[in-house]
């Protein structure tokens, strides 16, 4: 439930790009065609079918409603939304990867590390896009 357009899915690829290359690396499996880019086209896609059906954007806002507008008000969305994504991202690509009897042990030894990279990639990606809404 988001505003579609470029910067949009191109966030969501790098999200994508960056999600699955770490949790491949973190995971100790090495990183060929085979296993790395159908986990990322998963990944891809959850996000973008996450993005369809929940209100991810609108959580933040509620969740943050009482902080000043700026930066840390900023971050803070960021951060919900991200835990968010890479909680549903990286619970697919787990049961994708090992199916459901491995998936949480699977999921839970990467998760609070994906949770951090995935931080500071959508961190990232909300500066460059606010620079670009103000230019």
């Amino acid at each position: 439930m988001c505003e579609w357009n470029k910067q949009m899915i191109l966030n969501d690829l790098i999200l994508a790009l960056v999600i699955n290359t770490s949790a491949t690396l973190l995971a100790g499996v090495p990183l060929t065609w085979a296993n790395w880019y159908p986990y990322t086209c998963v990944a891809f896609t959850t996000n973008v079918v996450g993005q369809l059906v929940l209100p991810t954007g609108a959580w933040a806002r509620a969740a943050t409603r009482r902080m000043a507008d700026g930066t840390g008000r900023l971050l803070a969305q960021v951060f919900i939304e991200n835990l968010i994504f890479v909680t549903v991202i990286s619970l697919t690509e787990a049961v994708t990867q090992v199916g459901p009897s491995g998936m949480l042990a699977a999921w839970s030894a990467t998760y609070l590390q994906l949770v951090a990279i995935g931080y500071v990639t959508s961190v990232a990606l909300a500066l460059v896009g606010e620079r670009r809404a103000r230019a």
